[in-house]
């Protein structure tokens, strides 16, 4: 219910209310009596029966009280001691004073009409109560009944209090829920609490006590760094002292030296003098004997030596001997073990032999077999050849064909052909001309018939394989940088290759319809794309720079590896990893499934990786470049989803829009490649564009994120 219907009800008047009103007469009935008007509005009054003579029927008289007074009373209190020794305030009134200023007639009895009810009903002390409520109620009713002329004024008062009354009594209804909530709630807590401080105790005990133990560990720990500073301080005295005894030592040996430096200088100048007088002494004889025999002994050491050299010169030092000694022993060691290895190699090589000829016999019996059946049986197709002549090549061939016999092929091929699904290769015997104008191509601008050579796919891709090499040579010859339209060189390629202008002609009218029929082939659609002018070139041109790149990332890695021409799988896949950066592990799996393929042999642990780059004559590569091709064209393609999330509500799509969305999808991207995407998507027009056309533009277009994705 709104605050502004709210319905105040009437309190029941209080018990013997009738006995202490100061109003007596007849039952109040409504006003249904005499009416009067003033200023446009009926105003009714009671019936005369219900008005008291001489008090309802006075009019024009109010107490002027206390204004004809003469002087203000001001009310006075005293403090009085009670019974049980307390100080109280007593007003005059309450102590039985008289008041000196006589008071109005209905004012009094009014005040004691209310003192009446409120000791009636024992609610004398002034604090929040109904029935003080009530009584204040009855009293102020009665004076809203005497006072006519203020009655409609009054009387709003009173309702909007009641109301207020009645709306706050509502908000504590609906508020008591809640309190009791509160009340629970907070129990809760307090017993969550008392819970959680009952698990803590044990813990705080635990803590204490490991606190204590720390606080003991690191006295003692104080106490050891006292014991060991006290042992550094004496080992550093020790050390002083042993020092300066080996200073004291050190001068007392270079005095020694000194003095033994003496001796023998004294002793060499004796020698020499002595010598001096022996030579002047010596004997001839003596010498010539002495000579004798100093010449016996030289021979006798002589041949002492030659029968040395003679019996030991084969002889090899002890120490070489213990060495060698040692080797031999280690080398007996090894030569054993090897020799067990060997033994047991010898043994799982007779088995292997004998599982060999058992093989070999089982395969000369399954050869002759298979030739047996080979003469009896029809030769099998080769059903990959339908993926030519079917929608969709060969990606949507061997969804159809895998897992199926020769009989379900025929029926899958007949429905094919029934739902009109298989491409026509034969076609007309000429081609219509496309004219001369200025839209139509100039290696298509013919007049009349063109003849239908019929151009199978094989062909196609070689022409478009070798279309592809003359042309990366043309614009890396060009000064300029900037490469010609494909258009335009197809038909500079032809008049080189052909020389004739029926040739040509007819060779572009021929690679064309080849195209539009294979246009489901990756390579035959992206050739197609760009000559048409629908798709980047600078598509075909990143994946060759993203595999070369990806060639030379690999041969480096080989290279610190030793540059054996072979990738362990973990050193592959973490070359992929690092080169491509932030690539989903998923992809990487793929990739390494996509190698792995290629493999002659599956399970071993290394993998030739040039050979996952090599192509055929056709300019096909491997399911591992495959993936690679994929894993580029749909990170564009989230790029581009990203730039279109950005677009959603925007079409047409302004330059400066797109400009505003590609910097959203992609913060880091310089000016450059932003003007790059800008051009490919709007070209020459300068109009805003639909979204889907901008979106398909982009999709088509070498665009790529520069910075990280957010």
């Amino acid at each position: 219910m709104s605050e502004g219907k709210l319905v105040v009800a009437r309190l029941p008047p209080l018990a013997g209310a009738k006995t202490f009103s100061p109003r007596h007469g007849g039952k109040f009935e409504g006003l249904n009596g005499p009416t009067y008007k003033i200023g446009g509005h009926v105003h009714a009054l009671p019936p005369p029966k219900a008005l008291r003579p001489y008090v309802d029927t006075k009019t024009g008289e109010l107490d002027a009280w206390p204004a004809h007074a003469s002087g203000h009373s001001v009310p006075t209190t005293s403090m009085m001691m009670t019974k049980d020794k307390s100080l109280v305030l007593v007003s005059d009134e309450q102590m039985g004073k008289p008041n000196m200023i006589p008071k109005p007639r209905f004012l009094e009895q009014l005040e004691n009409y209310l003192k009446k009810e409120l000791r009636a009903l024992d609610v004398v002390e002034v604090e929040p109560n109904e029935l003080r409520l009530q009584a204040h109620r009855e009293v102020f009713e009665y004076l809203i009944e005497d006072f006519k002329t203020y009655k409609p004024l009054l009387s709003a008062v009173k309702n909007e209090y009641e109301m207020m009354f009645a709306f706050q009594r509502q908000q504590i209804r609906e508020l008591e829920p809640l309190k009791q909530m509160l009340v629970t709630v907070s129990e809760q807590c307090d017993q969550k609490i008392m819970g959680i401080r009952e698990e803590e105790k044990q813990e705080m005990a635990d803590l204490k006590i490991e606190n204590k133990r720390l606080c003991q560990r690191i006295e003692d720990l104080k106490n050891s760094g006292k014991d060991l500073q006290t042992q550094v301080s004496k080992l550093q005295d020790d050390l002083a002292n042993q020092y300066k005894l080996y200073r004291d030592e050190r001068d007392a040996r270079k005095l020694l030296q000194s003095d033994i430096n003496d001796l023998r200088y004294q002793q060499e100048d004796y020698q020499m003098s002595q010598k001096k007088d022996d030579e002047e002494e010596d004997d001839p004889v003596m010498l010539k004997i002495a000579l004798k025999k100093a010449r016996e002994d030289e021979r006798s050491a002589s041949q002492r030596l030659s029968e040395m050299e003679a019996n030991y010169g084969d002889v090899i030092p002890r120490r070489d001997f213990e060495t060698l000694e040692k080797k031999h022993i280690a080398l007996e060691e090894s030569v054993g073990v090897i020799q067990g290895d060997f033994d047991k190699l010898k043994q799982e090589h007779e088995a292997l032999l004998e599982v060999h000829k058992q093989v070999v016999k089982q395969r000369d019996e399954f050869y002759t077999e298979c030739e047996t059946l080979r003469r009896s049986s029809t030769p099998r197709p080769d059903w990959d050849k339908c993926a030519d002549n079917i929608r969709g090549g060969m990606t949507r061939w061997k969804e159809l064909s895998e897992g199926k016999a020769s009989n379900e092929l025929v029926d899958v091929l007949l429905t094919e052909m029934a739902s009109g699904e298989v491409v026509d290769t034969g076609g007309a015997e000429y081609f219509d001309g496309q004219g001369t104008g200025p839209a139509v191509p100039k290696y298509l601008q013919h007049d009349g018939p063109v003849r239908n050579r019929r151009l199978g796919k094989r062909d196609a891709s070689l022409l478009i394989k070798d279309i592809w090499r003359e042309k990366g040579a043309h614009d890396a010859a060009k000064s300029d940088g900037v490469r010609d339209k494909m258009s335009d060189f197809l038909y500079s390629y032809l008049q080189r290759r052909f020389g004739l202008e029926q040739m040509i002609i007819e060779w572009g009218y021929n690679l064309h319809d080849a195209c539009q029929r294979y246009n489901s082939d990756e390579h035959i659609g992206l050739f197609h794309g760009v000559l048409t002018e629908e798709i980047d070139e600078e598509i075909y041109h990143n994946q060759l720079q993203l595999i070369q790149k990806l060639m030379n990332h690999l041969t480096t890695i080989d290279m610190d590896k030793g540059n054996q021409g072979k990738l362990s799988k973990a050193d592959f896949r973490e070359g992929l990893t690092s080169y491509l950066g932030n690539v989903d592990p998923d992809k990487v799996n793929a990739m390494m499934r996509a190698a792995e393929s290629e493999m002659d042999n599956k399970e071993a642990d290394e993998i030739e990786y040039k050979n996952l780059f090599m192509e055929d004559d056709e300019g096909r590569t491997g399911p591992f470049l495959d993936e690679i091709r994929k894993w580029e064209k749909q990170e564009r393609m989230n790029y581009v989803d990203d730039i279109q999330k950005q677009l959603v509500d925007i079409n047409p799509v302004s330059v400066d829009d797109l400009k505003r969305s590609i910097l959203q999808a992609d913060i880091e991207i310089d000016n450059v490649k932003m003007n790059k995407y800008i051009t490919w998507v709007f070209q020459s027009e300068t109009d805003p564009l639909p979204q889907d056309k901008v979106i398909e533009r982009l999709r088509n277009g070498n665009v790529a994120r520069i910075g990280r994705k957010l």
